[in-house]
């Protein structure tokens, strides 16, 4: 997919939550679902929908619960199909599907090594390590592990990476309003430091050194 459709339809689907918040989780929703199952997270990363749709929590224009339910719910369902997916395919077939995204063996060989290494707590961490969320789940299936286990590990991993943008919205929010609110000071902080950097430039006592 050109990656001028992606940007084109992550700025959509950003208005359109903007525009109808009651109606956000739809959205946030498919965006989860969509980035962890099959792996089409390699090509339709949610990652910017989610920042820009966490602030809007911030700003009291979506509900945090509905906020939180709904990514949870995306990529909780989404892991469960891509489990099922690797664990019908195979880890031949898997590597020829990962080919026709691009992935490289190394890459996909990277991830087995963080499954083989961490176990049940990849699905825990592996989310937020960008290559790895994609892949994690279909090659965890590949393995065949128990399902009741990888669905307990993949409901705290889910509710964790909910969270994770539920907090970085609101400290990005705060962020925002802050620099609005005190952009004067600011501003006269920065003059303030660039005037005595010249006045120490041109009349310091190691001139000649500088």
């Amino acid at each position: 997919m050109d990656t001028s459709h992606i940007l084109s339809l992550v700025d959509e689907s950003f208005k359109f939550i903007k525009a109808h918040p009651k109606l956000s989780c739809l959205v946030l929703f498919g965006w989860s679902f969509l980035e962890t199952a099959f792996m089409l997270g390699l090509i339709l990363p949610a990652e910017k929908v989610l920042i820009l749709s966490s602030i809007l929590v911030s700003e009291n224009v979506i509900s945090p619960v509905s906020f939180v339910l709904c990514i949870w719910g995306g990529t909780f369902l989404g892991y469960e199909v891509s489990y099922f997916l690797g664990y019908f395919l195979g880890e031949e077939a898997i590597g020829k599907l990962a080919e026709r995204f691009r992935v490289k063996g190394e890459k996909l060989e990277r991830v087995k090594a963080f499954v083989n290494t961490k176990g049940e707590l990849s699905l825990l961490f592996g989310r937020f390590i960008p290559v790895v969320r994609p892949l994690l789940p279909v090659v965890i299936g590949a393995f065949r592990p128990n399902f009741l286990l990888f669905s307990v590990f993949n409901a705290l991993g889910a509710l964790l990476w909910a969270l994770y943008y539920l907090l970085f919205g609101n400290l990005i929010g705060k962020l925002i309003s802050n620099i609005i609110r005190y952009k004067f000071v600011g501003v006269i902080l920065l003059l303030v430091l660039f005037l005595t950097y010249l006045l120490w430039r041109y009349y310091g006592k190691d001139k000649k050194n500088l």
